[in-house]
């Protein structure tokens, strides 16, 4: 079973990478100030199309807001047949949650759901968005250093797989009149909104200094990932 989930794991991947096909590169740009170290990522699942989003949304607000934690919102465009259009919405989200479907074992995707940490989600059949007790330090850590010219990745033999490097680019707060759809008549407040994903390609394990991204949004955030588990390793986050 492990091997066949790795053998998904990838073929997600590959699925994955297709939106990015000619974007890979990110150029480098002026060190991040304010950087933050390893805070646990908790990704939410979302859209405005979704009236059993809108509860989940507040708890990622609240989310937001704890320190050590970072809390991003990725919309899937798989609703927005129903009569709105998440203009947030993006297939690379979509993506991203299929990605996790294969890594996490499950059988299909749905909103909302919360991925804690790239390796867990709580069950759908509990009734609970999210599990308050399981918002706690990674246990695995890699320490990418800051310089001057750019974040430096160390020399490490402990990688059992290939590693991605993602970032992404949020904005700190919307609010949208849904006009139409199952949330119709409704302002809704979203908070850390993704707007854009890059991938800087694969890490295995050698010394590797990669430039700094541009941050021209809110916050953007650095995450280094592994790829057959969904763990994330490391993560550096900035946010004005």
């Amino acid at each position: 079973m492990h091997l066949r989930l790795q053998h998904i794991a990838k073929w997600a991947f590959g699925a994955l990478m297709l939106a990015f096909a000619g974007g890979a590169h990110a150029e480098g740009g002026k060190p991040w100030t304010s950087v933050q170290t390893n805070p646990l990522v908790i990704e939410l699942f979302t859209s405005q199309g979704c009236s059993s989003c809108p509860p989940a949304d507040i708890v990622l607000d609240q989310i937001a807001d704890i320190p050590g934690v970072l809390g991003l919102a990725f919309h899937v465009d798989y609703w927005d047949y129903i009569g709105w259009k998440d203009p947030f919405a993006t297939s690379v989200s979509t993506k991203r949650q299929k990605y996790y479907r294969h890594v996490l074992g499950n059988r299909y995707i749905y909103t909302p759901q919360f991925v804690i940490g790239g390796n867990a989600s709580p069950d759908p059949s509990s009734g609970s968005l999210i599990d308050r007790d399981s918002i706690r330090a990674p246990k695995t850590q890699i320490m990418l250093k800051v310089t001057d010219a750019g974040i430096l990745m160390p020399l490490t033999g402990d990688l059992p797989n290939a590693a991605d490097i993602w970032v992404v680019h949020f904005d700190e707060r919307h609010e949208t009149e849904i006009t139409k759809g199952e949330n119709a008549g409704r302002e809704l407040g979203y908070r850390h909104v993704v707007r854009e994903i890059q991938y800087l390609g694969d890490w295995r394990g050698q010394e590797r200094l990669v430039a700094w991204p541009e941050k021209h949004r809110f916050g953007v955030a650095l995450m280094v990932q592994d790829r057959d588990e969904g763990t994330i390793l490391a993560t550096l986050v900035a946010m004005e």
